[in-house]
């Protein structure tokens, strides 16, 4: 090496230390600058929540994370009030009234738009009915809307009378003995919703046991949390795409592989059968009326995934309330023994008379209701109906958290008990008259609510009522513990279910 060059070296290892210090000062002073804006002159400054919340959007996803997203979004809302910023651009609501600005619909009013950044891409790239813009979502839902009417789920009737027979069947052949609740609605819903859906029974009730596809599918609820969190910052984005570990790359596509296999088997054969795919016809049958066949792939992938986990944790929650309230289930029990004969009587139809179960239902779905806030929207009018004087122009996640606005005291009187009478006029001295009903959303709200929400009512009536008449339940509360006290990811980490059931030979 030159004389020149040796002595250059030093110089440019100077100028480099030089530059580095100069960046991260430049950093530094960023970051100070834009936590004092964030703190001080951010047109949300002056709206409750922690003041880290108002620099930083870490705090939520660090409770994301551990699975305290449910939590810690309702203490701060026990703390701070209706309305709560989580982070510098996030706001939380748990007055119900905001439902209607939120996520309702106005003529002459585009829906508030969807925050692009907090959802998972289908594997395959094409929107499906959840991530599609205002125009493809109207399409699609008015395709799948059909299949999910009364009218259509009567017609399958003797699939649903299948799958009861199998779970009481299951359940007869352990009476007297401990069984798992969870695994049990795990196994029902998600053969019907396979059965629907992909056009083939899964075999869990059969076999009784998970299949390696539903397995992954519970596996995954931690990582898809992680994952969610990467793609809402798109540097972060950009990097996991050259970085991504093989084995959550394999899950993503032997997952996304088993519903495509599936669909297009069901296709490629076809049926009689009233299923969802035979009111769905590829583009070049029907023009752009129709679905193409990767707008079915995924949204099969989506129906088989919302369609499942959060009926089944419903009913979970239902009968967890039940167990640990006796008085009540003595008289769901005996209105649904009061209504049958045999179990061949109960029918879709006939589910419907059954009013005090029905109101077990909706307070279980208030006790314990889905875990994540609903899909947050960006809106520069929706906190109009609180602030009163406007609100800013400015990029804001809004969102309903039912969690806290179900137990909400400004909404409901006995907010922390279990009152099915709540929804069946108010009890029999009226003393829940005034509470706010119009509050509880549990699938969701305006043109985007759940639309298989008749479906699964179905499952969750005829489940519940299935069981009811034809056994005693008894809670293993020694095995079972507070079975409440769960974690919550995308979906409620839910613990097993430990009850004695007993055949009651009905």
């Amino acid at each position: 090496m030159s004389g020149a060059a040796a002595g250059g070296f030093p110089q440019a290892m100077e100028a480099c230390a030089t530059l580095s210090v100069i960046s991260i000062g430049i950093l530094v002073v960023y970051l100070l600058l834009s936590a004092t804006y964030n703190l001080l002159l951010h047109p949300l400054h002056d709206i409750p929540g922690p003041r880290l919340c108002a620099i930083s959007r870490m705090p939520w996803w660090i409770a994301n994370y551990h699975g305290d997203q449910v939590s810690y979004l309702c203490a701060l809302h026990d703390q701070y009030g209706p309305v709560v910023r989580y982070g510098p651009n996030d706001l939380s609501y748990s007055n119900g009234d905001a439902w209607k600005d939120i996520y309702g619909y106005e003529r002459g009013r585009k829906e508030n738009p969807k925050q692009e950044k907090t959802y998972l891409p289908p594997f395959n790239g094409v929107k499906n009915m959840v991530t599609a813009n205002e125009q493809d979502h109207a399409r699609v839902r008015r395709i799948f809307s059909p299949a999910f009417s009364d009218r259509a789920l009567k017609k399958q009737e003797p699939l649903f009378q299948k799958y009861m027979h199998l779970l009481v069947g299951n359940l007869k052949k352990s009476s007297g003995e401990q069984v798992d609740l969870v695994d049990l609605f795990n196994f029902t819903i998600f053969d019907i919703m396979g059965d629907l859906t992909l056009g083939q029974p899964l075999g869990l009730l059969e076999n009784n046991k998970y299949t390696p596809w539903v397995t992954a599918i519970f596996s995954s609820i931690k990582v898809l949390g992680i994952i969610q969190f990467i793609e809402y910052y798109p540097a972060l984005s950009a990097l996991w795409k050259l970085l991504e570990p093989r084995s959550i790359y394999d899950m993503k596509m032997n997952h996304w592989n088993h519903t495509k296999d599936r669909v297009d088997a069901r296709l490629a054969r076809g049926s009689t059968q009233p299923d969802v795919w035979n009111l769905c016809v590829p583009d070049d049958e029907k023009g752009q009326a129709g679905l193409s066949l990767k707008e079915m792939h995924s949204n099969a992938e989506i129906m088989m995934l919302a369609g499942t986990e959060t009926t089944a944790s419903a009913l979970s929650g239902l009968f967890y309330t039940l167990l640990t309230h006796p008085a009540e289930m003595e008289r769901a029990k005996a209105e649904v023994r009061a209504a049958f004969a045999s179990g061949r009587d109960m029918t879709l139809e006939s589910m419907g008379g059954l009013k005090y179960l029905h109101a077990c239902i909706s307070e279980a779905m208030r006790v314990y209701p889905r875990c994540r806030p609903d899909s947050p929207v960006l809106s520069p009018k929706a906190a109009t109906w609180f602030w009163g004087d406007g609100f800013p122009k400015v990029s804001t996640n809004v969102v309903v958290m039912q969690a806290a606005a179900y137990r909400s005291p400004e909404g409901w009187k006995d907010p922390g008990r279990y009152v099915p009478e709540r929804w069946l006029g108010g009890g029999s001295a009226g003393e829940y008259r005034d509470d706010r009903r119009d509050w509880h959303q549990p699938f969701s709200f305006g043109p985007r609510n759940c639309l298989g929400q008749n479906l699964a009512w179905h499952e969750m009536r005829l489940v519940a009522a299935s069981i009811l008449f034809h056994f005693d339940v008894e809670l293993c509360e020694h095995e079972t513990g507070d079975w409440f006290d769960q974690k919550s990811y995308m979906a409620w980490e839910r613990r097993p279910l430990i009850c004695r059931v007993k055949y009651v030979g009905q």
